[in-house]
């Protein structure tokens, strides 16, 4: 049975003048791909210079920074030395070098990246502020990075005026984020914070499906008791709260700047009695999804 492979990518042409601006994005994306997949990379939309076989590997002109923030893989810097990727790992590939990387087929894997070039990266490496040595940065769960790269994500589909000195800043916060992780592991070495991080990163990726905090923590590896625990006393909010409110934030955006009907956003957010979202809402909000559309809504209805 073929498995699905969740993707949201953009590929973009820079101007002339942004290149003045030091730093330019080439790409940016993610891709969710499942335990048993198929095919790896999907080709599906990605330009040929791009595409690789995992048996091959590419070399690309600009830097990638790809993020792994779940599931684990194999990454190759030289073709007969496997590198071990974990989940909360980050590659730094620096243009001109020949790489490869694939998940496990076992484990599947959840990856960020994005693509720059531009003097003021290459002066960061030339300046000894990154090992040429060094390409996988342990950087830990990190769920701003992630918000970075989603941001990055969204203006990069609309690409308004401006947007890529937008996304150089975003760009640039990834890296330096990364770098700054990498170097102070100590502070993300507690296991009771990494757990937190890793169900705050399966929670935000997976909210708009049916997933349950048993099956957070099922996939962790942890026990659920010992999960709900560390949670509450982490962040004084537990699992399915947490999981409530990422629904009940898409839902406010949606109830203000699109058209769908409250029936369609129940069904968008996975549930499917809009009785029952539309009582959640207002019991969580303090007023029905219908209230506050008339009270915020810039689409004119």
């Amino acid at each position: 049975m073929a498995t699905k492979v969740e993707s949201n990518f953009k590929y973009l042409v820079s101007s002339g003048k942004d290149l003045l601006w030091g730093i330019t994005v080439d790409n940016v994306g993610s891709a969710d791909i499942p335990p048993g997949y198929d095919v790896y990379p999907p080709r599906i939309g990605h330009p040929e210079d791009y595409y690789f076989h995992p048996d091959k590997g590419r070399i690309l002109s600009n830097y990638q920074l790809i993020y792994i923030s779940s599931g684990q893989g194999i990454c190759y810097l030289q073709p007969d030395e496997p590198l071990k990727i974990e989940s909360g790992n980050m590659l730094i590939i620096p243009p001109y070098t020949w790489h490869s990387y694939s998940p496990d087929r076992k484990t599947g894997w959840h990856e960020y990246w994005i693509g720059m070039r531009g003097d003021t990266i290459e002066k960061r490496f030339h300046n000894g502020f990154i090992s040429p040595s060094q390409k996988v940065f342990k950087i830990g769960f990190r769920e701003e990075i992630i918000e970075y790269y989603r941001h990055a994500q969204n203006i990069a589909m609309e690409e308004k005026p401006g947007y890529q000195q937008v996304l150089s800043g975003l760009a640039n916060m990834i890296f330096s984020l990364a770098l700054y992780y990498d170097a102070n592991r100590s502070l993300i070495s507690d296991r009771n914070v990494q757990l937190v991080e890793q169900a705050r990163t399966i929670l935000r990726e997976n909210y708009l499906t049916n997933i349950t905090p048993q099956q957070v923590a099922e996939r962790m590896n942890t026990g659920y008791s010992l999960l709900r625990k560390i949670f509450k006393e982490y962040t004084d909010i537990s699992l399915l709260q947490y999981l409530i409110e990422l629904k009940l934030q898409t839902a406010r955006t949606l109830l203000i700047n699109s058209s769908k009907s409250i029936k369609e956003i129940a069904f968008y957010l996975n549930y499917e009695d809009a009785l029952y979202f539309s009582t959640l809402f207002k019991k969580h909000v303090g007023c029905s999804p219908s209230e506050f559309r008339k009270m915020y809504s810039t689409t004119g209805e």
